[in-house]
């Protein structure tokens, strides 16, 4: 199936990444946006767009459109996928981008009846702050994206998404509604969920007078922790009220698990469970940017001073030891800094390493931090 135009409803920062990032990879592909006007006017000006339709003339923006995405809120996607589904063509797909999938396939399958294919989507970018100028065209690069098939969805429109879905840089898998639900509940929603109670639970057993001493306190893993809480309440609302039931059901689960676990504190079964998590966890894949494949860290420990920085990434080069990333960890201020310097594979980061330590520098390996053996 040959997609040659596609309309996206909904062009905020994912709508309009979207655009970016089909115009970028299918440049021969005409885009149309569908949102409000003046939203549509500031998609134009970052080129996201080829033609704009507001929401009011929908159905315009939709009757030559060989693949519709849905870049919209949970809400918004139920609201109008009953218009969508009459005003699209009978061989078209819609897909979605939204963070939970049961509610709307179960909507989407009473309507798409010998009609176009919908196959829910989701790509998982999380969170991202930003409007529309921020929109980025590398946002799904090594990015995975959920496919949900809806019912008996076309096998020719699944391929024609999954190649859509590699065009722009992510890597489609394929799963049913429910599962996708249940899997998105115990990683994302579950660990959101635990936030809120945890930091509500603290605040409430606070001494308010000793508000300042308890922020103090709270050190790097606390906010690293409570992170996901600075994302808007709004943004999770329609999320769990979509996903009430499975998130009821792995509440109570934990809550069970985690009394189980209070009560084996000191014990070798406790042990087994803490090495069974941290196990589970080093296999998880850290965010590669943008690289094909994981990267491998060094932490280096620099003075920090003019220079610094400079002087260590051309020692670094003149072995021609080829840095993939690097950033500022740790500081403090006038005296010392904590570089994270990554390389593409294990033995180039142990050569470097091993090269800095012979040069006077103090390195440690990415995981357990112990200084590299000469």
């Amino acid at each position: 199936m040959m997609i040659k135009e596609i309309s996206i409803i909904g062009m905020g920062f994912t709508g309009s990444s979207l655009g970016l990032a089909l115009k970028q990879y299918l440049p021969d592909v005409i885009i149309t946006g569908i949102d409000k006007g003046s939203v549509l006017i500031r998609a134009r000006n970052i080129g996201a767009l080829d033609k704009g339709c507001i929401y009011e003339e929908i159905e315009q923006g939709l009757k030559d459109a060989d693949l519709v995405i849905f870049a919209a809120t949970i809400r918004t996607v139920e609201e109008l996928l009953p218009k969508v589904s009459k005003a699209v063509k009978k061989n078209a797909i819609v897909t979605d981008t939204c963070n939970t999938k049961t509610e709307i396939a179960a909507l989407a399958q009473t309507l798409f009846v010998d009609k176009a294919s919908f196959i829910g989507g989701h790509p998982v970018i999380g969170y991202k702050r930003g409007g529309i100028e921020q929109a980025d065209p590398l946002l799904f690069v090594n990015v995975t994206y959920v496919l949900t098939p809806v019912g008996r969805s076309n096998q020719g429109a699944v391929s024609a998404l999954e190649n859509v879905v590699g065009s722009i840089g992510a890597t489609a898998i394929i799963m049913s509604p429910g599962e996708h639900d249940n899997l998105n509940c115990v990683l994302n929603h579950m660990l959101q969920l635990m936030a809120i109670a945890q930091v509500n639970t603290m605040i409430s057993g606070l001494d308010t007078e000793k508000d300042e001493t308890s922020v103090a306190l709270a050190g790097e893993r606390f906010k690293q922790f409570a992170e996901a809480l600075l994302t808007p309440s709004y943004f999770w609302g329609e999320i769990f009220e979509s996903n009430r039931s499975i998130l009821e059901k792995n509440v109570d689960r934990f809550v069970e698990y985690l009394k189980k676990l209070s009560r084996e504190v000191g014990s070798g079964e406790f042990d087994e469970k803490y090495k069974k998590a941290r196990e589970f966890v080093r296999k998880v894949p850290v965010a590669t940017k943008g690289f094909n494949s994981t990267l491998f860290d060094i932490y280096v420990s620099i003075e920090d001073e003019t220079g610094a920085i400079a002087k260590l990434t051309s020692l670094i080069a003149s072995k021609a030891f080829n840095i993939r990333d690097i950033g500022i960890v740790k500081i403090k201020e006038g005296e010392t800094a904590v570089l994270r310097i990554a390389f593409s594979n294990q033995s180039t980061a142990s050569k470097a390493g091993s090269f800095l330590i012979k040069n006077g520098y103090n390195c440690r390996t990415q995981y357990d931090y112990e200084e590299f053996c000469i």
